[in-house]
């Protein structure tokens, strides 16, 4: 059942944030494995150490924050879509409306003459 939930979300996605999985989860692995090579050679916690494992960390945030900003843009599209909507149906009541005054007045004025 979770499988089938997880599958469906994924079909939805898009192919950038396929693309971003797929670099995210490269990045992950491939930084890991070069800071513990590194780590291996000298088992020191050194300045070059901790300047990797920073930037590995800083890369793997911004891939994560790049994800949320493409999220967020999807839900904002369906937001904007929806307010579309919502000012077209307003136009449409505000000119009903306008009609109306103006019928009122025509027919004001004709009972005064």
């Amino acid at each position: 059942m979770m499988f089938r939930f997880v599958w469906d979300k994924f079909k939805k996605t898009t192919m950038f944030e396929k693309m971003l999985l797929v670099v995210g989860l490269a990045i992950s692995v491939l930084g890991f494995y070069w800071i513990n090579n590194m780590y291996m050679r000298e088992p020191k916690v050194t300045w070059p150490l901790l300047q990797a494992a920073f930037s590995y960390l800083l890369l793997i945030f911004m891939v994560i924050l790049t994800d949320s900003n493409e999220s967020i843009k999807e839900e904002l599209k369906i937001v904007i879509k929806e307010q579309a909507q919502e000012i077209r149906y307003l136009r449409n009541i505000a000119n009903e409306q306008l009609d109306e005054i103006r019928l009122l007045r025509r027919d004001l004025t004709m009972k005064k003459r």
